[in-house]
């Protein structure tokens, strides 16, 4: 092989680019003698007797709406964000005086 071919290859520690995560926002609030855990901007929403127990619930309703919506392909619609590579992580923030975070990988 030439000096030159050579001069010409890729470099192979060439940067990969790097996805920014999905930031989704969750609220609590009492509704009577229950809490609702629901996320900004998306029609999700779980609840229970406690605020864990909402947060828990709306993280599963979340993982079947990710699910079904990516196994569709669209789930970056339903976001509402251009694309999504496969390394996208998604992450549900409790805000507020709620704590805790859930990412989705």
């Amino acid at each position: 092989m030439s000096r030159q071919a050579d001069d010409e290859a890729p470099a192979l520690d060439a940067p990969v680019e790097l996805t920014a995560p999905v930031e989704l926002t969750a609220r609590v609030v009492a509704d009577g003698n229950r809490f609702v855990a629901a996320v900004d901007g998306l029609e999700l929403e779980g609840a229970g007797r406690t605020p864990d127990a909402a947060r828990d619930a709306l993280v599963q309703t979340m993982r079947g709406w990710l699910e079904r919506h990516d196994t569709a392909g669209k789930l970056a619609d339903a976001l509402g964000v251009d694309h999504l590579h496969e390394e996208t992580e998604i992450v549900l923030q409790f805000a507020e005086d709620d704590s805790g975070e859930s990412t989705f990988d």
